[in-house]
């Protein structure tokens, strides 16, 4: 077995984990060192910045340091997850509780530790914690991995620090103006953490003019409210300390987020505009509502209410003042990829339409684009629909169960699908209603209403019909209209089956090709429906009258040799000893007897008994009244 081996590490190993800017911009690199200084709980950084070519570098905070365990653990140890060991807030020494209340941290996997490289080859930890100091250096060693030295330790004046240090650095190629620029308009939105850069402070007066913009805000009864625009015109990495930043007193209240009073983010993190902008709000003027330990305001203060209004109402104009032609641009988008069906739309219904999509541009800034674009196809669509909106208090009316239950079904079948087995089922449902209404009530003599119905059901007698595409066939109904002569009522009505004085028949046939021309030949299936009125029951006469219609269509030459014949003789009751099918013909013509209780029952079981499961559908329901009606008029018309 040979020796174990280990992967070795290119020259731009740590440059490519980091991000070659952290190796690379100097003004990356001095705020990700300062954002380590913020996480650390300092309340004070302090820079020496190289103005030429091996001046010394380094930078100073006064946050919580480091023993030497956990410089082991945290420092030196890459894709350190800050979340999972230490949470997502700074962690404040003691001292500075009274002037820090609540700081989310920017670190989440340590790479910001490694832009001290930016400033030269190797450098200096000292770190200090519970007054004890330690000194290491830091460098990357000759098979290019990080690595440390740990150089001096002893007691220290002070309790808690940290310091990095490069005694030659490189010449940043970021000036010291520009330096108190970039760290000016990010770090001044808490008082409480200065930041000083070679013994100058940095304040707003070195933000640019053209990145500040100043407004007051007057709130009746409640006072003035000073707020700084700050625009860093550079799209942040994240909004960590972009958003409104509340102060009062010189002092931060809470955190700085976009987060409004109840939460709810007032613009979505993923654009660019909520990591571009911070909002710095003077809030002296409501000094009482600030909660004992400045993590927040007190929500049920009526004047901070009516001031977050304000302020929020104030932000969200400037925001979209902004971002007006970006807006613009978006509409533009939108419209042009669903032109079709603008064009469907009339004048009115275009403005409507257009008015709706630049309020929700303007009402819900965090939308995206594409839902955005997706919510305005949809309205269009809805528009240049019959149905319009009908879908929409369709769904305001549903329960947030219904709507993910349609989520569901939208997303396992398409629309037209689900449309084509529901009208199936639909349709088979309300088949189902309308011979329940009448074959089961022994009162009816509407029988012939029935054949029709039958025609498209039958499915109900088995598989063997469900695909197969039976036509009525007139010639062979006239045959039997002529065979009853005179009996026959209505027939010049009624062309597709034969009304009889006790029923109804309907012939049903299958065609037989030619299989060399393929030119229909004959009859290959007969399918035949004798409905009996509710009362008459079923003996071997009427079993006798069915067989009697086919030998006649046979006689007549309507049935050939090959021809197939079933027949279903429905009615109300059944002669016990004639309950059984029978058949003539070795078999070609078989008879079927049955009661109309026992067909609704297969119907049913056919359908998988969704007739009773759905029956408080809609249409179901709309089927019931329909025929009530019917019937209750037709009893209207007999007493009359």
């Amino acid at each position: 077995m040979s020796q174990k081996q280990y992967a070795s590490f290119s020259d731009r190993f740590l440059e490519s984990f980091a991000g070659s800017s952290i190796f690379s911009e100097p003004k990356v690199a001095i705020i990700e060192l300062i954002a380590n200084a913020w996480d650390a709980g300092a309340t004070e950084v302090k820079i020496k910045w190289p103005e030429k070519h091996e001046d010394p570098f380094e930078i100073t905070d006064n946050g919580h340091g480091m023993t030497e365990t956990e410089f082991e653990t945290r420092f030196m140890v890459l894709a350190y997850e800050r979340l999972k060991e230490m949470g997502g807030f700074a962690h404040v020494p003691p001292d500075h509780k009274d002037k820090i209340a609540l700081r989310p941290a920017f670190g989440k996997n340590g790479k910001g530790r490694l832009a001290s490289f930016a400033f030269g080859e190797s450098f200096k930890v000292s770190t200090t914690k519970q007054g004890i100091e330690r000194i290491f250096r830091i460098f990357i060693d000759n098979n290019n991995r990080l690595a440390y030295q740990k150089i001096d330790e002893k007691e220290s004046s002070i309790s808690h620090g940290t310091t990095i240090f490069i005694e030659k650095a490189f010449k940043p190629r970021l000036s010291f103006e520009d330096a108190k620029k970039e760290i000016g308009m990010r770090f001044l939105v808490d008082p409480n953490f200065t930041v000083w850069v070679n013994t100058e402070k940095v304040s707003f007066e070195d933000v640019p003019k053209n990145h500040i913009k100043e407004y007051n805000v007057e709130i009746k009864d409640i006072g003035i409210f000073p707020v700084k625009v700050i625009d860093v015109q550079a799209t942040d990495k994240s909004t960590q300390l972009h958003g409104i930043a509340w102060q009062v007193k010189n002092r931060l209240v809470g955190e700085c987020t976009w987060k409004g009073s109840g939460s709810e983010h007032l613009i979505d993190g993923r654009k660019s505009v909520a990591k571009r902008y911070i909002f710095i709000v003077n809030a002296d003027s409501i000094e009482d509502a600030v909660l004992p330990d400045w993590t927040g305001f007190k929500n049920y203060d009526d004047k901070y209410k009516k001031s977050c209004i304000a302020i929020y109402t104030s932000v969200k104009e400037h925001i979209l003042d902004l971002t007006k032609g970006q807006r613009e641009e978006a509409f533009k988008d939108i419209e042009g990829s669903i032109k079709p069906t603008l064009r469907k739309m009339g004048i009115v219904s275009r403005e409507k339409w257009e008015k709706f999509v630049r309020e929700v541009q303007e009402e819900c800034p965090s939308i995206g684009n594409d839902e955005l674009e997706k919510i305005a196809s949809l309205l269009a669509k809805l528009e240049t629909s019959e149905s319009k909106y009908g879908l929409i208090n369709t769904l305001a009316n549903a329960s947030v169960e219904d709507l993910d239950n349609l989520s569901k079904i939208i997303e396992e079948w398409d629309i037209d699908v689900a449309k084509i087995v529901l009208d199936e089922i639909e349709w088979r449902t309300k088949l189902i209603e309308k011979l329940q209404s009448k074959v089961l009530n022994e009162g009816s003599d509407e029988v012939q209403e029935l054949q029709p119905l039958f025609h498209r059901g039958l499915w109900i007698f088995g598989p063997e019909y469900e695909t197969i595409e039976y036509t009525s066939n007139k010639g062979m109904t006239q045959v039997i209209q002529q065979l009853f002569g005179s009996e026959i009522k209505g027939s010049s009505t009624r062309p597709d089956f034969a009304i009889l004085k006790d029923g109804t028949v309907g012939l049903y046939s299958l065609p037989k090709f030619d299989e060399d021309d393929f030119g229909e030949i004959g009859v290959d299936r007969l399918v035949v429906i004798e409905l009996k009125r509710p009362g008459i029951p079923i003996d071997r006469e009427q079993k006798g009258q069915a067989w009697k219609y086919v030998k006649e269509l046979f006689s007549k030459g309507l049935l050939k040799d090959y021809s197939q014949v079933v027949c279903f003789v429905l009615g109300s009751k059944i002669d016990p000893l004639e309950s059984g099918k029978s058949t003539e013909m070795n078999g070609r013509v078989v008879i079927f007897p049955m009661e109309y209780d026992m067909v609704m029952r297969r119907t049913k079981s056919r359908l998988l008994n969704l007739h009773e499961k759905i029956r408080q559908a809609p249409f179901l329901k709309e089927t019931r009244i329909r025929a009530y009606l019917n019937d209750k008029a037709q009893l209207n018309m007999f007493e009359a």
